[in-house]
């Protein structure tokens, strides 16, 4: 299936899982695209077989994603006053609006720094006040170890998966809770003062993406529900 996928002969790629034949720089592109592996994932494979990466892994903050800070600071601003922010593959919070800061509790310059995944699993103001932290914690936990299985275990994602295991309650919860009634989305009970707000959540990505960084970043948007 793999050999159909990345259109080469059964034989060739025989002769490079054995190492009797070196892959070109283009076969492991090749091979790698037919894997469906993420470009940082890419690049790990290129090294690997002596190349040099071709995508770029900059973060958040260099030139070359300067249109992609742009384009998700048009889409934060657009969508106050309800809460956005922009992750990277392992929840680290990049950027968020007014409503998002407000609702995670955090000042502007702790961005960067923040990781929504610790703010939901850590005991403190934020999971104290998601109301159906069972179910939101479950669907959360998917996701990582999803992204983990993707990204591997040296990933940054495994690692804030581990970090996540070890806080109180989380191994007891199973990593997927259906939604209640039936629901074919889980919404977000936020509780602040006695008063119980939900929520549903989308998340855009970036199309066509040939940066390992760009490729990962989601903006996340919350409507009230």
């Amino acid at each position: 299936m793999l050999a159909l996928d990345a259109e080469v002969s059964p034989r060739h790629l025989a002769f490079i899982e054995s190492g009797r034949s070196a892959p070109s720089q283009d076969m492991v592109i090749r091979l790698a695209g037919a894997l469906t592996l993420g470009l940082r994932e890419r690049n790990a494979l290129l090294v690997a077989a002596g190349y040099a990466p071709v995508f770029g892994e900059s973060d958040w903050n260099s030139e070359e994603l300067r249109e992609i800070r742009q384009a998700a600071a048009i889409i934060l601003r657009a969508h106050d006053p309800y809460p956005a922010l922009v992750l990277d593959a392992a929840s680290t919070v990049l950027d968020a609006n007014a409503g998002a800061l407000t609702m995670m509790g955090q000042e502007r310059d702790a961005l960067g720094r923040i990781n929504l995944m610790d703010l939901v699993f850590a005991p403190g103001p934020v999971r104290s006040a998601i109301g159906n932290w069972d179910e939101v914690a479950g669907y959360l936990l998917q996701r990582l170890r999803e992204n983990a299985r993707l990204r591997g275990p040296r990933s940054e994602v495994s690692r804030v998966l581990k970090r996540v295991l070890d806080l109180p309650g989380a191994r007891a919860i199973p990593p997927s809770m259906p939604g209640r009634g039936g629901a074919v989305l889980i919404p977000l009970t936020f509780e602040v003062d006695g008063i119980a707000t939900q929520w549903f959540t989308t998340v855009t990505s970036f199309g066509a993406p040939l940066h390992a960084l760009a490729e990962e970043i989601t903006i996340e948007q919350f409507y009230p529900r």
